[in-house]
């Protein structure tokens, strides 16, 4: 399905593609274009609406409805103290890797 694209006969062998921007009619340069210009693309309505559309459905697609987000009852045990809790997860680690602890002093 190719939206807004016309063809127009020239001297050439084979129909030769015209910018799918309402009114214009100049020849696109390449067969596989469908603008004639970075600006005739910039500006086409039709392709506004339509990236906009696309947006608006993909935004609609992000949310999630409260019912169905995580719950967070398992950080509440941690909440008093979290940085007890981190420091739990960071026992045994070094405080600089192995590798770089020639650079330090």
């Amino acid at each position: 399905m190719d939206v807004g694209v016309r063809r127009v006969d020239s001297g050439r062998p084979g129909p030769t593609r015209v910018c799918a921007r309402i009114g214009c009619s100049t020849p696109v340069k390449k067969p596989t274009n469908k603008y004639c210009s970075v600006r005739c693309c910039a500006i086409d309505p039709e392709r506004h609406e339509r990236l906009r559309a696309q947006a608006q459905r993909n935004s609609r697609r992000s949310l999630l409805p409260m019912s169905k987000q995580l719950s967070l009852d398992v950080w509440a045990s941690s909440l008093t103290n979290p940085e007890a809790e981190i420091d739990v997860l960071g026992e045994g680690r070094e405080d600089v890797p192995r590798g770089m602890s020639r650079l330090i002093g």
